[in-house]
């Protein structure tokens, strides 16, 4: 009884060590990419281009697929016409076609994130300068900090809508540095675990 325990116990400890390999793996990777988005940001923006070009595709030949197959069903059921079908075909369609565009221009696609993200950045800077002028007090710390955030969040969002690139660069830099730290951390946080 007593060498049943002592196995059982010797191998509860082995299935630790064992399951906290995946979770070393997996910090090492995140690091790894994180270190990948930091010195090559321009690769980073094509691959996920290129990517989001692939989802588009699939997706559109999918949608199509649907609809034939969703208009030969009713034909063949006597159910009459598929009504509102074809606009499954016309989003199909143009999916299809924003896939292709961004698997031939890559960079298009973190254009656009930048766009959408210095849109944001400037509606939410007017929006909080808005905010901070209603009730001025320009003796209070916080509310001037609060005054220069939001007329720096209007800065960087024309930053981004004036050059795209460079501000879809500057986001995956610090996207790797992001990265590069959860992967350290998840590293530490398996290392420094207790039995």
């Amino acid at each position: 009884m007593l060498k049943r325990l002592s196995r059982k116990k010797s191998l509860m400890t082995k299935n630790k060590t064992v399951s906290r390999v995946p979770k070393y793996i997996s910090g090492f990777m995140t690091a790894l990419a994180g270190v990948f988005f930091f010195l090559f940001p321009e690769t980073v923006s094509g691959v996920m281009g290129i990517l989001w070009g692939i989802v588009l595709v699939v997706a559109g030949i999918a949608g199509a697929v649907d609809y034939v197959l969703c208009i030969k069903q009713f034909k063949e059921e006597n159910y009459g016409n598929a009504a509102g079908a074809e606009i499954v075909l016309v989003y199909s369609i143009i999916i299809t076609v924003l896939g292709i565009i961004f698997m031939i221009r890559p960079n298009l696609v973190m254009q656009l994130l930048s766009f959408v993200i210095g849109v944001y950045f400037i509606i939410d800077g007017i929006v909080k300068f808005r905010n901070c002028t209603l009730v001025p007090k320009p003796k209070d710390i916080l509310w001037c900090v609060m005054l220069m955030l939001s007329l720096a969040l209007v800065v960087a969002g024309i930053a981004l809508l004036v050059n795209p690139f460079g501000g879809t660069i500057t986001v995956i830099r610090f996207s790797g540095i992001a990265f590069i730290i959860s992967g350290i951390e998840s590293i530490a946080e398996e290392s420094f675990k207790k039995n």
